[in-house]
């Protein structure tokens, strides 16, 4: 998570949170070489604040699910049955459910809470972009495909600059295996 702090905002040390990615993938290649890749995924993301300021040494976990739709350019490089793969393009994505965990790091002890949206404070609708490179393998019963990802944010997730951050947008690193049915072909072109 990105925050661009204003004097509000008190929490010292932003760190980042596992989650996972999953979905549906369906490209349509117009070329031997390039196409267009549609994505529905579900992600999970979210970051962690450590409030060290006076006496407090609490840490919140936030824990988001999103539903995501990335409309990719989608480009293989090479030939032969390995190629290099880059999808690069927008993408949309909604907050399913956000949960914040805290926990008293002198005490040990920690509470979970679902965190309830409010339209007045918190944007649910996210938008960005994403980079990704990978490689592919193609055979005649599919391809299949890894790939390093990057994706940035551009919509904030708070309204409220007051209580909150003046910016809030999420960078996301993600590693992506991926396997691909080819549908209306026999097999692959292999060239």
């Amino acid at each position: 998570m990105d925050f661009t702090n204003n004097p509000e905002y008190r929490f010292t040390e932003i760190n980042f949170s596992q989650g996972f990615i999953g979905g549906i993938v369906l490209q349509f290649l117009g070329d031997k070489h390039a196409g267009v890749q549609f994505e529905f995924n579900f992600s999970q993301r979210g970051w962690v604040e450590n409030d060290t300021t006076g006496t407090n040494n609490l840490k919140y976990k936030n824990h988001m699910q999103y539903l995501e739709l990335p409309i990719l350019t989608h480009v293989n490089i090479g030939g032969g049955k390995f190629r290099g793969l880059l999808n690069l393009g927008p993408y949309i994505g909604y907050a399913l459910n956000r949960t914040i965990t805290i926990t008293d790091v002198n005490t040990g002890t920690d509470e979970s809470v679902d965190y309830t949206f409010d339209n007045e404070v918190d944007n649910q609708l996210d938008f960005g972009l994403l980079v990704g490179g990978g490689f592919e393998y193609r055979s005649s019963f599919g391809k299949f495909a890894a790939e390093a990802r990057y994706t940035v944010g551009l919509g904030d997730i708070d309204k409220d600059k007051n209580v909150q951050s003046e910016v809030s947008q999420f960078r996301i690193i993600a590693i992506l295996v991926r396997y691909t049915i080819p549908l209306g072909k026999k097999e692959l072109d292999p060239e």
